[in-house]
């Protein structure tokens, strides 16, 4: 891996979405730099006392011309122009914001001479972002008093009381629309509302039949809210349409607390639940029905599964292992007494673009991170390290290739640490950085890059699968002429700095490649639909009819330590007629925008 040289930073650093530049602040100025030659482009002097103050350092969204995500993966149009005409055009400014608790400045990437000031006023400043494009930004008070969208166009400005969170959990702009949803709590009731996206007037409200909603989540494609209840008040996701119709109610008996994570495939064609019980439900968006479980199991028992576990020969020569099975993965104790118990799966990472890949972690298993395959319906690898987990990170066009950071342990006297997994390498990756010393907490992040020239994708929506079976399908190509072919970039630092690391491919011979599937373990060449986790499913074709009467299938799952299960369907013939034909009904439903 490749290094960059050491560049001083004071309060944070930030990539643009696009990758094309790095935000930096270093004392009184705010120094952008180009993330290819990571020359100086341009240099923001910043008022001293503001700077000392600055909390928040945000980007403009990317904005794209793109197909919008329909069902299944099937494409339903291009983004409404109406929404914003930039859009159409290709030619949205970049725009960089920095802010304290009380004032907030936007910067324009191409004009050098616009600028924006904002003062919040009363309610001060909790959390700030930019809006649904680059001309709104939305800040939220202390207190969770109200939320103000500014319009960098007009300096008007709208205020939404009583929202329950000011975080992104707590709100979302609906994808090809951007209908804003908010998260509010109102007396005793938690209740959405949902805002159009130019006046944010508003469209509709509903109250939740929640004890304690913890957020909600727009599908990719734009047709569906899901909102999951507090875990104290047992297992319980609700999935509305966009105008507020409640289409399904999705709860389960669970000993002790509930769901603790949610999260929606990249094509929406599962909304996965992760709940302290270290089991991970897929939920298909048919009828939001579970179609498959994975279980997070401490005893590791699968044939044909990489293990790998994390060596330290000294402080700076660290590289990775095969583990034999069967294994006990290192858990962390828990006691009642505990406010914050470290159960249950909290982080739930599909890979990009094409969700056929799962990372997951469960906190009761710290140090261990599951790779999950939705083809091969079983982990794919299982990373276990010297020290816990805290950051998973897909890279944003390569769907192979895995970022993951650990709690450092010689915090202020030691280097960080980058984990790098790609199905395409022999093993994975422990890279020492060559950072003298790290001060503060250690942090690394993806630079956008495109996707390289001859890696092979799927061409419709809907996840495929290779040729040769393999999860991905061709060389990663590294013309250096080629704009599309640059190394995958990476960015990491503490609070004093930060470098740029490039990773580099490795060549192998590809009968030697981990993560090559075997040919007893190929399907069929067509490309993959969910519908067919109930015909590969191991446990599906393995157990008989009086082993799956469970809808479930959770013992089978145990046993194998770790497999997903597809659940059996006991419903009866009619149920099912009666569910097909309410999908088609609801599919055909305009929605309202």
């Amino acid at each position: 891996m490749d290094f960059s040289s050491h560049f001083r930073s004071s309060g944070g650093s930030l990539p643009s979405p696009n990758g094309a530049l790095i935000a930096s602040l270093n004392g009184t100025r705010l120094i952008l730099r180009c993330a290819h030659t990571l020359q100086a482009k341009r240099i923001i002097n910043l008022n001293s006392e503001f700077a000392q103050r600055i909390s928040f350092v945000r980007w403009s969204p990317q904005v794209k011309n793109e197909i919008c995500v329909g069902w299944n993966g099937l494409g339903a149009g291009k983004r409404r122009s109406g929404i914003d005409k930039t859009e159409e055009e290709g030619g949205a400014p970049l725009r960089i914001l920095v802010a304290d608790e009380e004032t907030i400045q936007v910067y324009d990437m191409k004009d050098d001479k616009w600028t924006a000031t904002i003062n919040q006023g009363f309610g001060g400043i909790r959390n700030v972002d930019f809006g649904r494009n680059q001309d709104e930004v939305i800040v939220f008070s202390d207190y969770q008093l109200k939320v103000t969208v500014w319009s960098l166009v007009n300096s008007k400005h709208v205020e939404i009381n009583n929202p329950k969170f000011s975080t992104s959990v707590g709100y979302g702009y609906r994808p090809c629309t951007s209908h804003f949803a908010l998260l509010c709590r109102q007396g005793t009731h938690d209740v959405i509302t949902v805002h159009n996206h130019t006046k944010y007037r508003l469209a509709s409200t509903w109250t939740l039949p929640t004890l304690d909603a913890q957020g909600l989540k727009w599908a990719p494609c734009g047709r569906w809210i899901a909102v999951w209840d507090s875990a104290a008040s047992g297992y319980k996701v609700l999935i509305y349409t966009s105008d507020g119709h409640l289409y399904r109610t999705y709860q389960r008996e669970c000993e002790g607390l509930g769901v603790k994570s949610v999260e929606w495939s990249p094509n929406s064609d599962f909304l996965t639940i992760g709940s302290y019980d270290g089991r991970m439900v897929f939920l298909s968006n048919y009828t939001f029905s579970p179609v498959i479980e994975m279980n997070h199991t401490s005893t590791i028992r699968l044939p044909g599964v990489s293990v790998w576990s994390e060596c330290m020969t000294s402080p700076r020569e660290r590289h990775y292992s095969i583990v034999s099975q069967p294994m006990s993965l290192p858990t962390f104790p828990c006691h009642p007494s505990e406010v914050h118990q470290k159960l249950g799966i909290s982080t739930i990472a599909f890979n990009q673009p094409d969700g056929h890949l799962v990372a997951t972690k469960n906190d009761c298993m710290p140090t261990t991170v599951w790779i999950w395959s939705l083809k091969l319906l079983r982990p794919y690898a299982i990373l276990v390290h010297l020290s816990p987990v805290k950051a998973i990170s897909w890279h944003p066009t390569i769907p192979d290739l895995l970022m993951i950071l650990c709690a450092n342990e010689e915090e202020g006297r030691g280097n960080g640490v980058i984990y790098l997994w790609s199905s395409r390498w022999k093993q994975p990756r422990a890279v020492n950085t060559p950072m003298d010393r790290v001060s503060g907490q250690f942090w690394a992040k993806w630079l956008y890059t495109p996707s390289p020239s001859n890696f092979a994708t799927a061409s419709n929506g809907t996840s495929g699968s290779s040729s040769t079976g393999s999860l991905v399908c061709d060389r990663r190509s590294r013309s250096p002429e080629k704009e599309c072919d640059k190394k995958p970039t990476m960015m990491f630092g503490d609070r004093d700095g930060y470098m740029v690391g490039y990773v580099e491919d490795e060549v192998i011979d590809d009968s030697g490649v981990m993560g090559v599937i075997a040919e007893d373990d190929c399907y069929d060449k067509r490309p993959w639909n969910p519908r067919d986790w109930a015909f590969f499913s191991p446990t599906q074709q393995q157990s008989s009819p009086q082993q799956n009467s469970s809808c479930y299938g959770i013992n089978n799952g145990i046993n194998r330590g770790g497999l997903g299960n597809a659940p059996s369907n006991s419903d009866s013939p009619g149920k099912q007629k009666k569910e097909e034909e309410d999908y088609r009904h609801r599919r055909h439903v305009s929605v309202k925008s």
